[in-house]
């Protein structure tokens, strides 16, 4: 069991939704990131210690929020409110990032900077081509491409969102963006809203 929660600690998630606690504090929330290291007691008491609470003071500074971290959650912008998410995610110290639907390109960058691979799962095939190292598309639950995204070919996008929709990459892309890291790995889930049923 203490295994199970020693890995979980090590995997963070930044939820479409945002997953915050609206009655919080930006602060309080990026805070509950560290939950997995905290004993019952401590966790329920929201006992952390000075570094934990600087690290998140900086972590919302990097996200461009370190005016923000005494403003309830319910107060923030949903722009904002992902950007809480994201310094959640960090102050984990997480090996691997979840990414669900990412609005922003602030979460590949983000993840880039600190050298965590980030697995995300969008419908966005211009930005899974611009920050990804990996691809894998899949149609109806099943993989049916798995490549760099230099190999993802307009034939392909149509196989995996069907006919007719080869047109919802918008931008050529060539390739991960530059810098790229070997830990930034990015996996986009093509899955038409129809393939669920």
């Amino acid at each position: 069991r203490n295994k199970l929660r020693g890995v979980r600690a090590q995997i963070a998630m930044i939820f479409q939704n945002y997953n915050l606690v609206y009655r919080l504090t930006a602060i309080q929330n990026v805070l509950h990131g560290r939950l997995g290291y905290k004993g019952a007691v401590a966790g329920a008491l929201g006992l952390y210690s000075e570094a934990e609470k600087l690290r998140a003071f900086e972590l919302l500074d990097e996200v461009g929020l370190g005016e923000f971290a005494y403003r309830r959650a319910d107060q923030l912008s949903g722009g904002q409110k992902q950007r809480v998410g994201i310094a959640r995610a960090l102050i984990q110290d997480p090996r691997i990032i979840l990414c669900d639907e990412p609005i922003a390109s602030l979460d590949p960058k983000v993840t880039r900077q600190h050298g965590i691979t980030c697995i995300v799962n969008l419908h966005q095939v211009d930005m899974a081509l611009e920050f990804s190292d990996r691809i894998v598309g899949l149609r109806a639950g099943a993989k049916v491409f798995e490549g760099a995204p230099a190999e993802l070919t307009p034939q392909m996008i149509a196989v995996i969102y069907g006919d007719g929709e080869e047109g919802f990459i918008s931008v050529p892309v060539s390739g991960p963006q530059a810098g790229a890291t070997p830990a930034s790995v990015g996996m986009a889930s093509a899955v038409p809203s129809g393939a669920l049923r």
